[in-house]
């Protein structure tokens, strides 16, 4: 059985267009989470072991 090949429509590369604009925007956020949620963590592992030293 072969597949068929068809072309998208206009609608439908307008909407590729999109969601590949829309995935990177995403991954850029992702990103952007990551470096934020890794420097909260290296900050709050500083603060305790401040704190462990001082007990």
């Amino acid at each position: 059985m072969a597949a068929e090949h068809t072309s998208l429509t206009d609608d439908e590369r307008a909407e590729l267009a999109w969601l590949r604009a829309e995935n990177d925007f995403l991954r850029v956020q992702r990103d952007i989470l990551l470096r934020v949620a890794t420097g909260y963590a290296h900050d709050v592992e500083t603060m305790l072991r401040r704190a462990d030293r001082h007990h």
